[in-house]
């Protein structure tokens, strides 16, 4: 009876936090869409306001880790983590994931909204988006490499499970798209949407390799 009450308790607290991203994530939105206004979204069309949406996610994980960091007790009560002590020991490493997740989140939605040869609405400059992506990428590459030792070895397995687990991903869908694309079925396949597809399938990828060894319920 212990073990079922337990058992319950966990996805309980894996339901809330659940529900109460997904409500700050649809507010989240709500709010940006508002704020773009018709014209721009219309402007952007569908794969540019994915890429936004996507870069968007990022950018609410990074506040919610962040806020785990800031605060460990109220972070324990919404993230998926044990206690406030887990947080609190793995704070360094937390607040590495957080930059990184704020970054590359800030970096989709620029390149979102940049202006391009069909997307003259667009708020930044082309070469500004670009340049700032290709730091974001080499910097990340940089850093990751450098902080490659203070993971421990969980750590370590989990970040290569859940980037092969977006490779695969990403190579299914692009290849089953651009396939239907180059074969007249109908479906076209941008470049946008190839930016938008790995970030997404990253996210995917690392749910995917957490879920797998039971990590999703803590």
């Amino acid at each position: 009876m212990a073990l079922a009450k337990d058992g319950r308790g966990k996805w309980r607290k894996t339901a809330m936090s659940t529900a109460m991203g997904a409500l700050v994530g649809a507010a989240a939105m709500s709010g940006v869409l508002a704020l773009a206004g018709t014209d721009l979204l219309d402007a952007m069309g569908p794969s540019r306001i994915a890429l936004a949406g996507v870069g968007l996610v990022y950018l609410l994980m990074a506040a919610m880790v962040g806020f785990g960091v800031a605060a460990p007790r109220a972070g324990a009560k919404v993230l998926n983590v044990a206690d406030a002590d887990e947080l609190r020991d793995d704070r360094t490493n937390l607040l590495f994931s957080t930059i990184v997740m704020a970054l590359l989140g800030a970096t989709l939605v620029l390149l979102a909204v940049a202006r391009g040869p069909d997307f003259a609405a667009g708020l930044v400059p082309a070469g500004v988006a670009f340049a700032v992506l290709a730091l974001m990428l080499a910097g990340g590459a940089l850093v990751s490499w450098l902080w490659r030792d203070r993971f421990d070895e969980l750590g370590r397995q989990l970040g290569l499970e859940g980037a092969s687990w977006a490779f695969y991903l990403s190579w299914i869908v692009l290849s089953l798209w651009g396939a239907a694309d180059f074969l007249g079925l109908g479906v076209r396949l941008t470049p946008v949407d190839v930016v938008t597809i790995p970030a997404a399938a990253l996210l995917l990828g690392s749910f995917v390799a957490i879920g797998r060894r039971g990590m999703m319920v803590r």
